[in-house]
């Protein structure tokens, strides 16, 4: 008879200071698919190490881990002796397996209970959540489902107010006179020369600015000094029209 194998999570105590993460799988991987390791070494003050161990995932039947444990507990290796024990799952391990369970059962029971639904109200004449008749109907043996417009059946909801002080019940059916069926008319598809908007281009001006490109500033004109030369100076000081008069007294 083929026996089942399972990981198991083995604790490995009294290894040598040395070992390394890969001398640990090749002794362990004859008895099994080793698929992760974990070595953990304690320290002093003074950071010399006192204590090694390890943790290790290996994927084994219950007969190779009796013969793992018979074969390789309390044996010399490495300058240590080892002592293997099965351990408790991982912190993260059990996280994860136990978010994953949780996920599955959601889904397995809102699958489950909208199929029960569907067939439950299947037996009332259901179909697809439509059945034909007056909007406010109540769907037999379904006490919080009712028939809304357009042959509708939705449930009645118990909803909370914002301080959870009072419970309010809403109707679907007393709050349908809005609604408007939009017929489903084929739409005749126009040809792009007969469009009457024009989609811009990615590099024009427009679509730049809308993504936050700018063009650059242009800098203003420097101005112009005007400088005079000595002939000009010249001609000012001898012309007697230009002589600023004394202030009178």
């Amino acid at each position: 008879m083929e026996q089942i194998s399972f990981v198991r999570r083995l604790y490995i105590g009294g290894l040598g200071h040395s070992v390394s993460e890969d001398e640990l799988y090749e002794r362990f991987s004859k008895f099994g698919n080793v698929t992760e390791t974990e070595i953990i070494s304690r320290k002093d003050e003074h950071g010399n190490p006192t204590k090694t161990f390890a943790y290790l995932n290996i994927l084994l039947s219950e007969k190779e881990l009796k013969k793992c444990m018979s074969v390789l507990n309390k044996t010399k290796w490495k300058g240590g002796t080892l002592q293997i024990e099965l351990a408790k799952e991982s912190f993260l391990h059990r996280l994860a397996r136990e978010r994953q369970e949780a996920s599955m059962t959601k889904e397995k029971t809102d699958y489950n209970g909208m199929t029960d639904i569907q067939k439950s109200l299947k037996k009332s004449g259901v179909v697809d959540f439509h059945v034909k008749a007056v909007p406010g109907t109540e769907i037999p043996n379904h006490k919080d489902w009712v028939v809304s417009k357009f042959g509708r059946v939705l449930p009645i909801l118990h909803l909370k107010d914002q301080h959870k002080s009072k419970i309010i019940k809403y109707d679907p059916s007393k709050y349908c006179q809005n609604l408007k069926k939009l017929d489903q008319e084929p739409i005749d598809a126009v040809p792009i020369s007969q469009l009457t908007w024009h989609l811009q281009e990615a590099d024009s001006i427009m679509s730049k600015k809308r993504q936050g490109q700018f063009p650059e500033a242009k800098k203003p004109p420097k101005k112009k000094t005007k400088i005079q030369n000595s002939d000009s100076l010249s001609k000012v000081n001898s012309n007697p029209e230009n002589v600023i008069p004394a202030k009178l007294i």
